[in-house]
């Protein structure tokens, strides 16, 4: 025993001596420490990977254990071009190189930097040291010095050499595991099939960097964005999630620079909330760092309308710390323009008459977004995460309507006019979440609860001057001059808690509980101006003061197993909700109680092989009428065409059921073909009938939401990526499909149906020497299709967004636009490989073709509506990336008490 601790002791003594040598040549002193460095490359391509993880471990012993465990010495996040370098590693140990990339398989490898040759002789000398111990004939310890210079063949040299090692060209597999992540693209993935989602990676969306969550969209295959920001995934508008909770920020106050990923869920399961009918769910995920160390990033940019935007965010994790905190400031200037053009066909007695509305629109403001938070880590069982947002913004609005019509009242009148708009309008949007979770010791049994509170308020002022003239172009009488005044806000509860537990190898039993309570206030006051009393008079039968609550209580069980190639997952959940108004300006409420719904799913998915598998799926959800739609508010913004609200909306309900093929070739081109049906009763879909506009006495046209008996829709989409060479990458998707529309229960005959197709390319091209330009192309290309079926109520657009017309009657005629961007690294990183910084410049809508152009008709008018926003905006963005997987803050270096601790060791054997 006593021999074993005095090698032991002369271990440390040789280490000791070595740590106080002087610095060797080539930067690497053989007593400091020496570097690992090499590069991390795609086997099938030979590409350099970025952003794989490199960990270098060693075994240390543990004294509370007594046991051997791994500790990180050194780590690196590698470069854009696969390239790492991990410094200050001791120079004396056997070491364990781990690295972890997206989509790819695991790779561990023992390292020194001593060769085995070396360490045999190493070895050998320290055991003849220790025989020299035992006996009354010890003989005095050798200097460590002299033994490694032995075993190094006496040539010190070398160990200058060894010091700094290379480790070449590291080779890693692409992972194509069906029930995990099947990898779709190349290194770090542009996209990625999970079992029941597509993951997008938001870094490789070049264009909208310094923009907003809605650019993001623009590029993510299957998702159609309008230029007003309104968000369409297979003709449905889907619903918005932020990191998998509900939210009530829209997709124009996230700034894109904040997000990670995005998570496409065509179909989901019984384990998400039931609600958004027929559409998708769009979960955004924001950044947030998970390793040791500190990262982040500085940014700012500007556009061609001198509308500037910067911010940064930070991150780190210490001990039992992990932060997070990042703010962006932007800027916008949005110009639009529209052309209306109504045609009222004769009834009676009455003429047929035309109305021509050409407006242009100019909305000038700023948002700001903050978000900070953190995990902390109890012990290994236990974390609890804290997190925070705000949003505030404001924004003015100038536009002008130049309007020429016939009433379609008798007798009838030619009339002439400018309605001029001055708004000023803010909002302000703050959310806390708190979250738990636990793991307990039977691997993959845990227990999840989070609380989720958003607070949102919005209001503001709008001011109408509507100038009627004569024939001659005079003015007709004193301008009607209204002012509009709202304030309005919302708060928005949601609890739930989620248990998950293995019952055998390939069984996991997962349940849960869920509550939701949304309450959304409005007051709303018109005034007119009286010219004989010099002052603004308070309309009460056009004014409105609304309160809105819904609850929603859920409870949901799912199974997953897998037998042999086959996985399956089946679930079922059950919700119960209601809801009740009060228009409290005209003392009316309403209540409405809807009892306990079942929403089953089920999933099968198949490997067939090593590069293909196929998945059939079916779900029922339900769309419930929201805060927009329910008002029974009218909004005078445009006096020809109003819009307001039914109380008497009932939920709608669908079935849907899809199948997916994926296949792979060679990891350089995969492709993914899914088909879709879908049936929807009770759709909510907008619908327009004619009336008189109470203010001016004029006729107008009333957009409200009523429930139409039935939609269907049925499509096959195919997604393809496809590397071509080393440098150049495409996305491609297309879905071709067919919807269709029953509202005979509102107009006899009035059915709607269209055969349309969607198709959107993403291609990324890779120049210089170091691959360090990166040219972008984005194009999409939209058929002739019917009107979105459920409309965007409120999803998506922000302050900024227009008004879209639909209707159960009505179709969006073609339209298509190409973006461009291109990126230029630059700020060569220090004592390591890659870049720090990056310049991208950008714009969109390059030909100038992106125009919403639809149509809505029936049997007593015919409307077109053609819009225009923002073309050909030209952005400059510039990013500073910092930080450091930096171990050595971490680690405690307390020589004493890892002499301690190996001593112990040493007896207890």
């Amino acid at each position: 025993m006593k021999i074993k601790f005095i090698v032991t002791v002369t271990l440390l003594l040789v280490f000791n001596a070595l740590q106080a040598q002087p610095p060797m040549r080539g930067g690497a002193g053989m007593g400091q420490s020496g570097r690992f460095y090499g590069k991390i490359v795609d086997e099938a391509s030979g590409k350099g990977l970025d952003a794989a993880t490199v960990t270098l471990v060693s075994a240390v012993f543990d004294r509370a254990t007594r046991t051997r465990k791994d500790s990180i010495v050194g780590g690196f996040l590698t470069n854009a071009n696969g390239d790492f370098s991990i410094e200050n590693v001791p120079f004396m140990g056997d070491y364990s190189l781990q690295v972890s990339a997206i989509g790819f398989k695991g790779y561990k490898e023992k390292v020194s930097f001593l060769t085995p040759e070396m360490q045999q002789k190493l070895m050998a000398a320290f055991a003849e040291m220790g025989k020299q111990q035992q006996g009354k004939d010890a003989k005095p310890a050798p200097n460590p010095m002299e033994i490694i210079r032995n075993a190094v063949g006496g040539d010190m040299s070398k160990m200058a050499a060894l010091a700094d090692k290379d480790l070449g060209n590291i080779k890693m597999k692409a992972d194509a595991k069906m029930l995990d992540n099947v990898t779709v693209t190349g290194s770090r993935p542009a996209m990625t099939l999970q079992v029941d989602r597509r993951v997008f990676n938001v870094d490789k969306t070049l264009s909208a960097s310094g923009s907003t969550a809605i650019d993001i969209m623009r590029q993510i295959p299957s998702v159609n964005v309008d230029i007003d920001g309104n968000v369409k995934v297979r003709n449905a508008t889907p619903v918005l999630f932020v990191d998998g909770r509900p939210t009530t920020l829209t997709l124009e106050q996230i700034p894109a620079d904040d997000i990670q990923s995005v998570e496409l869920i065509t179909n989901p399961s019984a384990k998400f909330d039931a609600s958004g009918g027929n559409a998708a769910i769009l979960n955004v995920l924001l950044k947030k760092n998970k390793k040791p160390g500190y990262n982040g990033t500085i940014r700012a940019g500007i556009d061609s309308r001198l509308a500037p935007n910067f911010g940064g965010d930070i991150a780190f994790r210490q001990g039992k710390i992990n932060a997070f905190a990042n703010a962006s400031f932007n800027a916008r200037k949005t110009y639009s323009w529209s052309d209306i053009n109504t045609y009222y066909y004769p009834s009676g007695n009455t003429p047929g008459s035309i109305i021509d509305q050409d407006i242009k629109n100019i909305s000038t403001g700023y948002f700001g977004f903050g978000r900070a938070g953190f995990d902390f880590l109890a012990d290994n069982r236990n974390t609890f995460t804290f997190s925070g947002s705000y949003v505030r913004g404001q924004f003015n609005t100038d536009e002008t309507n130049r309007m020429r019509y016939d009433t379609f009242y008798n007798p009838i009148k030619k009339e002439t006019g400018i309605r001029e708009t001055d708004a000023d309008r803010f909002f302000r949007n703050a959310g806390v979440s708190v979250a738990y979770k636990h793991l307990f010791a039977k691997p993959g049994q845990e227990l999840t609860a989070d609380v989720n509170w958003n607070d949102a308020s919005s209001g503001g002022e709008s001011n109408f001057n509507n100038q009627m003239f004569n024939a001659d172009l005079s003015p007709k009488d004193r301008p009607l001059i209204q002012k509009t005044t709202s304030d309005g806000g919302s708060n928005f509860l949601v609890a739930q808690t989620d248990f998950a537990n293995p019952i055998k190898k390939d069984l996991k039993l997962e349940a849960g509980l869920r509550g939701q309570v949304r309450t959304f206030i409005t007051d709303n006051l018109n005034y007119i101006y009286d010219y004989n009393l010099g002052d603004y008079v308070l309309r009460e039968s056009i004014s409105a003061n609304y309160e809105f609550t819904d609850r929603v209580y859920a409870a949901y069980t799912t199974i997953t197993g897998k037998a042999g190639k086959l996985g399956y997952n089946a679930g079922l959940r059950a919700e119960s909700s209601n809801y009740d108004g009060e228009l409290k300006s005209a003392d009316s409420s309403f209540s409405v109680d809807f009892p306990l719904s079942l929403f089953p799913s089920a999933f099968l998915s198949y490997a067939v092989n090593d590069n293909s598998d196929v998945q059939f799926n079916y779900s029922r959800r339900v769309q419930r009428p929201n805060f927009f739609q329910l008002i029974p508010f009218i909004d005078y913004t445009d006096p020809l065409n109003l819009s307001v609200g039914n109380a008497d909306l009932s939920p709608e309900f669908t079935n849907s059921f899809e199948a997916n093929y994926t296949r792979r070739f060679n990891n350089n081109h995969n492709i993914l073909i899914s088909g879709y049906y879908k049936y929807t009763t009770n759709l909510l879909t907008r619908y327009q009938y004619k009336g008189l506009n109470p203010v001016t006495g004029d006729s107008a046209i009333y957009n409200t939401w009523v429930n139409a008996n039935s939609s269907t829709s049925y499509g096959i989409e195919f997604t393809s990526t496809n590397k071509l060479s080393k440098r150049f990458d495409m996305i491609t998707n297309a879905n071709f499909y067919n919807a269709s529309i029953n509202s005979e229960n509102l107009e006899q005959d009035l059915n709607n149906s269209q055969f349309s197709f969607f198709v959107k390319a993403t291609m990324t091209y890779k120049m210089g020497k170091n691959n360090d330009w990166t040219w972008q192309l984005n194009g999409d290309y939209q058929s002739k299709t019917v009107l979105p079926v459920g409309g965007s109520g409120g999803f998506g657009r922000g302050p900024f967004g227009g008004n879209q017309a639909a209707g159960s009657n009505g179709f969006v005629n073609p339209n298509y636009g190409i973006d461009l961007s291109v990126k230029k690294d630059i700020i060569k990183a220090k004592n390591a490989p890659g870049y720090r910084g990056s310049l991208t410049l950008s714009v969109n809508d390059v030909l100038r073709t992106r125009i919403y152009d639809a149509s809505t008709s029936s049997d007593f008018f015919v409307q077109s509506l053609q819009r225009r926003r923002d073309p050909q905006i030209f952005r400059l963005q510039f990013q500073y990336r910092f930080g450091k997987m930096d171990t050595s803050l971490f680690r405690r270096k307390n020589m004493k008490g890892e002499m301690e601790g190996m001593r112990e060791g040493m007896q207890g054997m």
